[in-house]
């Protein structure tokens, strides 16, 4: 291109010397040309730098695509990651939820467990005073379970001392015998020494009574409870810690097939009952405060 330049001006250069042109037109002329060429090598320059600058700006372009893929790509990875913990973390919020019930059952069980084991230990203690208490009065009473005045045993749970009816009262009978006034007398002065509440129960065997004063073995029973109850209450025992029942022949403790085993039936047993805080608790759901 800078040639074809070269050569137009070369050829007008020429034809203005030929043509006779004078000399101040023809170096006007030229210096249009130089100018003209001047500014053709400018454009030539910017279009060079134009071209520069585009094709940078393409590779910009390029650059910007491929680094926007890129970020893309790393955008989606994220989400994926985002997503899978999301997933991780809604797991995790389960299993906490559970090991919170978890904990939760886990103390419940727990404070039951101590509140048991209290009252065991509380049951023992209980236990081991009654025995302790049990052995004493055994041994008080055990002259009189030697010389065939009374046995003791343990019937349900309780301490009973039993006596026979022939030792206190007379057959179909329901004031005391001497006797039975001295045996009453001794086992009062040891059982006012504890602090217990006595149960006096009458019991016949099963032969029925029709007398003027008793129509049934109930009213006959109860009655021989009611007169020891009275003799203990008079010898010293708080009338507080006394009560009487009559069972009739319906608690029998052998048959009454024989002889033998109708006496064993016809007894007075003294029951030495349970304190009021030896009693199990009774749960909190069985008892309805709106009642």
């Amino acid at each position: 291109m800078r040639h074809l330049k070269h050569l137009t001006i070369l050829l007008l250069c020429s034809l203005t010397v030929a043509c006779g042109v004078p000399k101040d037109e023809h170096a006007a002329t030229l210096k249009q040309l130089e100018d003209t060429q001047l500014a053709l090598s400018e454009s030539e320059r910017i279009g060079v730098e134009q071209a520069n600058k585009i094709n940078e700006l393409e590779q910009n372009v390029q650059k910007s695509d491929a680094r926007i893929a890129q970020l893309e790509q790393q955008n989606a990875a994220l989400e994926e990651e985002i997503k899978k913990l999301n997933g991780s973390l809604d797991e995790a919020r389960g299993e906490l939820d559970m090991y919170a019930d978890m904990k939760k059952n886990l103390e419940k069980a727990l404070k039951a467990n101590k509140q048991e084991l209290s009252e065991l230990r509380r049951a023992r203690a209980q236990a081991e005073a009654r025995a302790a208490q049990y052995r004493k009065l055994t041994e008080k009473l055990a002259s009189m379970v030697q010389s065939g005045k009374l046995s003791v045993q343990i019937r349900n749970g309780k301490m009973v001392i039993q006596l026979p009816d022939n030792v206190l009262f007379d057959p179909g009978r329901a004031k005391l015998k001497d006797d039975g006034r001295k045996a009453l007398e001794e086992i009062a002065s040891i059982l006012a020494g504890f602090d217990r509440s006595y149960l006096i129960a009458g019991h016949t065997d099963n032969v029925p009574i029709s007398s003027k004063r008793f129509s049934s073995n109930w009213e006959l029973s109860t009655a021989r409870a009611v007169e020891v109850v009275t003799f203990l209450q008079d010898s010293g025992v708080p009338p507080a810690k006394l009560a009487a029942a009559g069972y009739g022949e319906f608690d029998p403790v052998a048959s009454n097939d024989t002889k033998e085993s109708r006496a064993l039936n016809r007894r007075i047993e003294i029951i030495l009952m349970p304190n009021l805080d030896e009693l199990p608790a009774i749960p909190k759901d069985v008892l309805n405060s709106d009642s």
